[in-house]
């Protein structure tokens, strides 16, 4: 999906209140409520943006937070992804190249939860070979906080909603004209 300076500024102003009403968004983005909402909506549909809670793990007591690199038997690594991916105290589990075949991040309340999982569920995983876990010290950066550049922003093949102006109706977009739903 392509995004036009709309789509970027309407992203731009949930990543500050995520629970922004159309209204505000409208005012922000300069368009009309209806824009906004058809705007945001398809963006959801399309699967570009998803609205969730940021929970904030060292609040709840999840101080402790580890990367975990996995060395996997040949052919393995996918299925041994799909496992890591289902335990609680995983919550990002990505299949790589380099020194190791899987890597995941997860958090923990204490060094005792961090040592069971190592010793009692990672071990339950069939496939693996080796693992190296490395305690995160400090975190500086989210992924929340990853800006699009601008060079993302080109318009995408006929867009009705990056029409001119002028071939649009007097509400906003075309979607807004069909009564706000495509």
């Amino acid at each position: 999906m392509s995004l036009d300076t709309v789509d970027r500024q309407l992203i731009a102003s949930l990543k500050l209140d995520g629970r922004m009403s159309y209204a505000e968004l409208a005012g922000r983005l300069g368009v009309s409520e209806g824009t906004a909402r058809n705007r945001l909506a398809r963006l959801v549909e399309a699967g570009s943006i998803r609205i969730l809670p940021i929970i904030d793990q060292m609040q709840l007591g999840y101080r402790l937070n580890a990367w975990i690199g996995v060395r996997c038997r040949p052919g393995a690594f996918r299925r041994v992804a799909g496992e890591l991916a289902g335990f609680h105290a995983v919550r990002y589990v990505g299949a790589c190249t380099g020194a190791y075949d899987v890597i995941c991040e997860a958090v923990f309340l204490s060094q005792e939860e961090m040592l069971r999982f190592l010793e009692s569920e990672l071990p339950t995983v069939e496939g693996i070979t080796s693992t190296d876990s490395s305690i995160v010290l400090e975190i500086s950066k989210l992924g929340y906080e990853w800006e699009l550049r601008e060079e993302d922003a080109g318009p995408g093949p006929a867009d009705p909603d990056t029409e001119p102006a002028r071939t649009r109706g007097a509400r906003g977009t075309k979607a807004d004209d069909q009564g706000g739903r495509r």
